[in-house]
């Protein structure tokens, strides 16, 4: 998990995160990933950009995403 310039380590794992956040700010774009939206930059189909950060959109979360979060 990254905060600004910091990462933190817990032994929950993402889904259980994931479920506990509000989900008007964040979107979940692969297994690993959990994004704040109003930190995107830019997005293409495979990849949102936050800062230096390339974040992969897996297969499954994709359709989601973008309906959700891109094409409003």
């Amino acid at each position: 998990m990254h905060v600004d310039n910091q990462k933190i380590i817990t032994a929950m794992n993402i889904k259980t995160i994931y479920d506990q956040l509000s989900r008007s700010m964040l979107a979940r774009v692969s297994k690993s990933y959990v994004i704040n939206v109003k930190q995107i930059e830019s997005v293409d189909n495979n990849t949102v950009y936050i800062g230096k950060n390339e974040i992969p959109i897996g297969n499954i979360y994709r359709e989601s995403f973008f309906n959700e979060f891109v094409i409003k």
